[in-house]
């Protein structure tokens, strides 16, 4: 393949997993998790791991200049051990692992529900507007979905955070939690129904069916199916099990790559 030629298959990937890793580190970290958790030969030479990383199909998109950049600053922040020149493959320490990990989302087997949809309620005034800018953002990081411009709906109890946020940032008396019952409605719409609609569980249940149709003649999944899973994973809002619909195939997702997800300790 001629060199200015992008592979859409590439691109692809490497759009996944720059939203599943964020910055070049993290990637390298990665990287360097995957060499050493999924059964790739140790190399005794830098040439020949650089070889391997350009010839390893998961790896194609890999940038090995960028690669050794990012492991360099990895190595600083204590990240990564040294490499010698009886161990070429860079070694991730346990600070790196525990960065790692906790940037690749989690497919969550229990979610405690209290049976209850909470509603957060908010009237911000204007000289509070740096306030409710990050209250927007604090919203969808804890998982809530936007139900109106100043109403977000949440199944799980955001009680406690909300009022820490309240506390630090002085917003008393302007933000309200409520909740209704799972067999309670807002308007025609039941709660399920509700549930679909707010948090777009169609679309993300389209991606998920893309994946599996992707891996279905697979007899083993490699690194990159884990990728884009991840990457479909980082947006499933992971809804109690008893309000999503017969339809979803989050759940097959997960059961297809769980063995791969177990062998990288994830």
């Amino acid at each position: 393949m001629n060199k200015n030629t992008v592979n859409p298959v590439d691109d692809q990937f490497s759009t996944q997993a720059e939203r599943v890793f964020g910055v070049a580190l993290d990637y390298a970290l990665w990287v360097t998790y995957y060499f050493a958790n999924l059964g790739m030969p140790q190399q005794r030479s830098g040439a020949s791991w650089r070889a391997r990383v350009e010839a390893d199909q998961f790896l194609q998109s890999v940038n090995y200049q960028s690669l050794k950049v990012a492991l360099r600053r990895a190595r600083r922040m204590g990240y990564v051990k040294k490499m010698t020149h009886h161990h070429a493959l860079p070694e991730i320490t346990a600070a790196g692992k525990k960065r790692l990990l906790a940037l690749i989302p989690r497919y969550d087997e229990k979610r405690v529900w209290d049976q209850k949809l909470h509603l957060v309620t908010y009237d911000i005034s204007e000289k509070h507007k740096k306030d409710r800018r990050l209250l927007f953002t604090f919203l969808k990081n804890l998982g809530c979905g936007r139900l109106q411009d100043s109403v977000w709906m949440t199944p799980y109890n955001p009680v406690d955070t909300v009022r820490e946020f309240v506390g630090e940032h002085g917003l008393s008396g302007m933000i309200i939690v409520s909740d209704i019952g799972r067999d309670g409605s807002i308007g025609d719409e039941d709660i399920q129904s509700l549930v679909v609609r707010i948090y777009r569980l169609d679309k993300i249940n389209e991606e998920y069916e893309r994946w599996l149709g992707s891996i279905r003649k697979k007899k083993a999944l490699d690194p990159a199916d884990l990728v884009a899973y991840l990457d479909i994973l980082s947006i499933d809002p992971q809804i109690p099990f008893s309000l999503l619909p017969s339809w979803w195939k989050g759940d097959e997702a997960y059961k297809k790559v769980q063995p791969l997800l177990q062998k990288c300790a994830f």
